[in-house]
């Protein structure tokens, strides 16, 4: 219930913004004709002018309970021109919303929006393979996703996306996406040199944005990673590592499938560092998390650094976070 209301609210948000003037004119015509005639009312049929104001809205909106009603001529004049402003500006009103609510839906579905009502999102500029499998994954974990791509209309129908049609080495186009309140950036265009002139557009102007890259050929990988790409995987080089160490050791590939399959009861996680193990060294945040979650810490992020199985005596920073295998 909190999120529908959540998601119309930023609805509203979006639509009051771009017919800004407008609606304000119309919103304000609406309340003065009310009040004006409230205040009228009230005067003249000798009543508070809360019940004025009551009467005032049911009869504009032609509800017309009877609980309230005109006692002498001046009150029944009143209420015939409410009737006659009061129901035309009020379908006014109600038009102008349903125009607003249409323009929202035509510019969500067909690409004419722009993301400035998210925080903490998740931009993906291109709409690859990679990401055909994986968007709906994304959605459904409740991420606010912005997408940008060159395609005729959305790809998926969710609350949850805000999708910008255009081309995605298109700088201007990118600026629509305001990466710089963005939780991280994921780079995957069906062609290789644009997901690299992306990257090179982000990273020049979004310094401290995080980005992962998914490309098909390994030879853009190295150039990726010159220019501050945080995470860089090319196609199938993941499954040949995995195949690789499987043959060095038996059961690692189910070992990998395990950790991500979201069926399996343990998986992958991040977790925040209790206070009072700021102090303390990696040896003994592992064995606080075993013997108060049954969960075992692998590593340690720190800021955007992921350290690996550190060593016993590894001290830990305040800002630190835990990287678990446990329940999920």
């Amino acid at each position: 219930m909190f999120n529908l209301l959540l998601t119309s609210f930023r609805k509203l948000k979006i639509i009051a913004s771009k017919h800004k003037s407008y609606f304000f004119q119309i919103s304000s015509v609406l309340t003065l004709v009310l009040l004006l005639f409230s205040w009228l009312f009230s005067h003249y049929e000798k009543i508070s002018f809360f019940k004025a104001f009551y009467w005032a809205v049911t009869t504009a909106t032609t509800v017309g309970y009877g609980d309230v009603v005109p006692t002498n001529h001046a009150g029944r004049v009143i209420a015939m021109i409410l009737m006659i402003l009061g129901i035309g500006i009020l379908g006014l009103f109600l038009a102008t919303v349903s125009a607003m609510l249409l323009d929202f839906k035509i510019r969500r579905v067909f690409g004419m929006m722009e993301s400035h009502f998210l925080n903490d999102h998740i931009v993906i500029i291109g709409y690859s393979g990679f990401i055909q499998s994986s968007l709906k994954e994304i959605l459904d974990a409740k991420e606010n996703v912005t997408l940008i791509a060159n395609l005729d209309k959305t790809p998926m129908d969710s609350s949850n996306l805000v999708f910008i049609k255009g081309s995605v080495t298109d700088e201007n186009i990118l600026a629509q996406a305001h990466l710089d309140k963005a939780k991280l950036c994921i780079i995957s265009d069906e062609d290789d040199s644009n997901s690299l002139i992306s990257g090179v557009n982000i990273r020049t102007n979004y310094k401290n944005t995080y980005i992962i890259a998914l490309i098909h050929k390994k030879e853009i990988e190295k150039a990726l990673k010159e220019i501050g790409i945080n995470e860089v995987f090319s196609s199938g080089s993941f499954s040949s590592k995995v195949l690789v160490k499987t043959i060095q050791f038996k059961g690692a590939s189910k070992f990998f499938s395990q950790l991500f399959d979201e069926k399996f009861k343990e998986g992958l996680m991040e977790k925040e560092i209790p206070q009072s193990m700021n102090t303390k060294e990696f040896w003994d945040v592992m064995r606080y998390f075993k013997e108060n979650s049954d969960e075992l810490a692998v590593g340690i992020k720190r800021e955007n650094q992921l350290i690996i199985n550190p060593a016993k005596s590894f001290p830990i920073a305040p800002g630190d976070k835990i990287v678990l295998i446990g329940k999920k």
